[in-house]
């Protein structure tokens, strides 16, 4: 006997699908394929059995397992596309081994960048024809709406829009909330968050009385993410004044500083897809402390900081001058990745008004503040390769 069974979001939460699985084989209900345009799955009758299922995605078709994992009990059930399952039959507790998630963790990633693109253009363009049409209440006599036919929220497709933002929070919320359970999966998540403060963390009212007695200094730095090369020599620069870091706001924009003794310390700003803990404890056996420790899954930055004496040279966290390119060529691809579709958006919705001569004031003020949206998204995704340009004159030079 067949059972076919519809589930649409399973791949938000790999990990509630597997168990799932799991329940489903102990009902016997053997999983045969998934079928990923209609996102059915589709069951075998067959003997209840107890097994553990994990869920991959790999970009390399078909995939293959490894040894290690071979021996210790699994097998590849099944292949849809990119998404492969396998099955363990021995007792969970035994089990040793596990296939990776990094390549799910990735796939996420992709898909929360373009919902993320999507929230933040439409909750632009509510908020915007909210002020709009407020605007209108100030002025005399009657107004009179005309919609355009290109304009994305239409009354007639008001519900489609909303429908669409729902769908675009959801994604963003859920993929977010699942990608750490997943890397949470082989890593010690207390840790690995803990963000080593070059110092105890203070409570609340010791910061305020620090702050007041002029002890504790309070910088902010606004997208840094953009140029990390100019974060890094400033922070260099304020511990050679005197500024000793203390802690970094969880937002990653609000440095704290306590008023102490120059020091040298070289700073780096390191952005990886993925962390695990054996990345942490590299760095940390080097001498390297994590000063900031991003929490979103979306952009993973970490802030080392290592100090070093006078006339001892500069250490780099880094020393291969290829992989400092290949890191900053890759946050200024993620970045354009993020940035240019919303400008694309930006510009879509209202090319009709760019070769309109005949704009009134409410028009006028509307494309004024899309050129301004524009402007500011470009210059983020134009900084990060900027950034890339500036080391590779840099190490060009040095070569």
């Amino acid at each position: 006997m067949i059972t076919k069974i519809f589930r649409p979001f399973w791949s938000y939460d790999v990990q509630k699908t597997e168990e799932w699985l799991s329940s489903m084989a102990e009902k016997g209900h053997q999983i045969v394929k998934i079928n990923k345009g209609t996102r059915l799955f589709i069951f075998e009758q067959a003997e209840p059995r107890k097994r553990t299922y994990r869920i991959g995605f790999d970009k390399i078709q078909p995939h293959l397992l490894s040894k290690v994992l071979i021996d210790d009990g699994w097998v590849k059930i099944l292949q849809s596309g990119r998404w492969y399952v396998t099955a363990n039959e021995q007792p969970q507790k035994i089990i040793k081994t596990f296939p990776v998630r990094e390549g799910i963790v990735k796939h996420n990633k992709s898909i929360g960048y373009f919902f993320a693109s999507v929230l933040i253009y439409l909750t632009i363009i509510v908020m915007f024809n909210l002020i709009i049409r407020s605007t209108l209440f100030f002025q005399d006599g009657p107004v009179h709406f005309v919609e355009s036919p290109l304009w994305i929220l239409t009354y007639s497709s008001m519900g489609i829009g909303i429908a669409l933002w729902v769908l675009a929070l959801y994604s963003v919320l859920k993929i977010n909330k699942i990608n750490k359970k997943l890397i949470a999966e082989n890593t010690h998540r207390k840790k690995l968050q803990g963000s080593e403060t070059v110092e105890r963390r203070l409570s609340q009212d010791e910061e305020k009385w620090l702050m007041r007695s002029g002890q504790l200094v309070v910088k902010r730095r606004i997208a840094w993410m953009y140029a990390p090369d100019k974060l890094e020599k400033w922070l260099e620069a304020m511990e050679e004044q005197g500024l000793n870091l203390f802690r970094v706001g969880k937002t990653g924009t609000v440095f704290y500083f306590k008023i102490g003794s120059p020091r040298k310390i070289s700073y780096c700003a390191d952005y990886q897809n993925n962390t695990d803990e054996s990345y942490f404890d590299i760095h940390r056996d080097a001498g390297w402390k994590s000063a900031y420790v991003s929490t979103s899954s979306f952009q993973k930055w970490t802030l080392w900081s290592r100090e070093y004496s006078m006339g001892e040279e500069e250490p780099q966290i880094y020393s291969d001058k290829s992989h400092q390119l290949k890191h900053a060529r890759r946050i200024a691809v993620t970045y354009s990745c993020m940035f240019i579709p919303l400008v694309i958006l930006f510009i879509g919705a209202n090319i009709h008004q760019m070769f309109n001569y005949n704009l009134d004031n409410i028009e006028l003020l509307n494309m004024i503040l899309f050129v301004i949206l524009i402007l500011i998204y470009g210059s983020f995704s134009i900084r990060t390769w900027l950034y890339y340009r500036r080391l590779s004159k840099r190490y060009n030079y040095n070569m």
